[in-house]
């Protein structure tokens, strides 16, 4: 990798929250890993970026079920925030939900890079990285 990059989690799980930020150091140093335990959390944190103009991660890691504003809330709350955020996030629901309806919900929003089915792994997670940095 050629510098340093940013990846967002939101989720509720400590564990996972854990895991995952464990497994991203193991496969990269560069790699910057941030979390929010909820999605309204993750919205103002995304609502600052455009009021300040702050640079945002590249990879949000996003989960369905969470307190206060759940994943589809927040999906549906940033889709009106999207255009002005200055870079394109690459963004994946990491879910312990295998129910076609939320599969097929999810496939109305475009911008979704893929579907993750938790538990989440070292492989699961280095394809991520793969998908989105060619430089890894």
């Amino acid at each position: 990798m050629k510098g340093k990059y940013d990846i967002l989690l939101v989720d509720d799980d400590d564990v996972y929250l854990f895991v995952a930020k464990h497994i991203f150091k193991k496969l990269s140093e560069n790699l910057n890993v941030e979390s929010f335990t909820d999605g309204e959390q993750a919205l103002n944190y995304f609502k600052d970026c455009v009021k300040y103009n702050h640079n945002t991660p590249d990879v949000l890691l996003l989960d369905i079920n969470m307190p206060y504003l759940d994943g589809w809330g927040f999906l549906e709350e940033y889709e009106k925030l999207r255009p002005n955020l200055n870079e394109k996030i690459n963004v994946y629901l990491v879910t312990s939900s295998d129910q076609e309806c939320d599969r097929e919900r999810a496939k109305k929003y475009d911008h979704l890079k893929n579907y993750i089915l938790k538990p989440v792994s070292k492989d699961k997670l280095k394809h991520v990285l793969l998908e989105v940095y060619d430089d890894l």
